[in-house]
């Protein structure tokens, strides 16, 4: 009979020992490893950069005219991405919070902060030379106000009458917001008669983009009141002008139209330039009012 072979205790623990040891180190270098990436920012930014105008890069109306070619990057992360030919942009991967954006083009070399929200954020950047100014979305640009004469939901368009700027032409792209309240919508549910307030940007070649489309409640054939200054009659046509809120309004009479003066009958020819009066009618499809009433004070 053979004597049992004992394995002597100093020879297992070693094994132990070492296991536990690469374990350990394992779980250091998963949680520590300078390789592995930061996380990404969970925010996207959409914006336009347009020309600026005055030394402090603010623009006046009319005058945001986008950008083409211009690099925006994120400093913090050196994510980038570049102006399209109507000065558009989208950063996917934005850190939140205090972000600093770099615009850059050979004539262009300029910085501004954002703060970036969750989720999706439009900004516009006003630049000039080595000054950049964010505005909240479509604020630098154009204000277009009227009801809607033509829809191209294929080209992307809408063809508003604006009592200043007359009929106006305006393009959507991907980035325009157009919504009815908080309501979200497409070009395809806005229709002829629409009464539409549009934040747009002066293209180079003459062209507005809208930023931001929103639909208003009045509708042709709804009714509408104005009251305002007359600033013109015209006897011809039995119609005269209304300044109203910083838009001219044309009002339209006809025969079953009333008229009051200071709580008296009146007529058509008691509407003088320079009087203030207060109108009730029907919108047009041509932007103006159907007078029912008008009274004069």
């Amino acid at each position: 009979m053979f004597p049992r072979l004992r394995i002597p205790q100093t020879l297992s623990f070693p094994i132990y020992a070492l296991a536990a040891l690469l374990l350990t180190v394992s779980c250091h270098e998963s949680s520590s490893s300078p390789t592995s990436p930061s996380p990404a920012g969970s925010a996207t930014v959409m914006g336009t950069v347009v020309r600026g105008s005055g030394t402090m890069g603010v623009t006046t109306l009319g005058a945001g005219i986008g950008l083409p070619g211009v690099t925006v990057r994120v400093v913090q992360t050196g994510r980038s991405a570049q102006t399209d030919g109507s000065g558009n942009f989208m950063l996917t991967g934005v850190p939140v919070g205090n972000v600093d954006l770099e615009f850059s083009r050979a004539d262009i070399n300029a910085r501004a902060a954002v703060q970036v929200s969750s989720g999706s954020n439009a900004i516009t950047v006003a630049v000039t030379g080595s000054t950049a100014v964010v505005v909240p979305r479509g604020h630098a640009g154009e204000e277009i106000e009227g009801l809607v004469s033509a829809v191209s939901a294929g080209a992307g368009t809408l063809t508003v009458l604006d009592q200043r700027l007359a009929a106006v032409v305006v393009k959507t792209t991907s980035t325009t917001v157009l919504r009815h309240g908080q309501t979200m919508m497409t070009l395809s549910q806005i229709q002829v008669g629409m009464r539409v307030h549009v934040k747009a940007l002066l293209q180079a070649d003459g062209t507005y983009l809208a930023t931001e489309i929103l639909l208003q409640d009045e509708n042709v054939g709804g009714n509408r009141d104005v009251d305002g200054t007359v600033t013109s009659v015209n006897t011809v046509e039995m119609s005269f002008v209304v300044q109203s809120t910083g838009a001219a309004v044309t009002v339209k009479t006809d025969s079953s139209t009333t008229f009051r003066k200071r709580g008296i009958s009146a007529s058509f020819s008691d509407v003088t330039t320079g009087v203030m009066v207060d109108v009730e009618g029907v919108l047009q499809a041509d932007g103006s009012i159907l007078a029912r009433r008008v009274a004069i004070e």
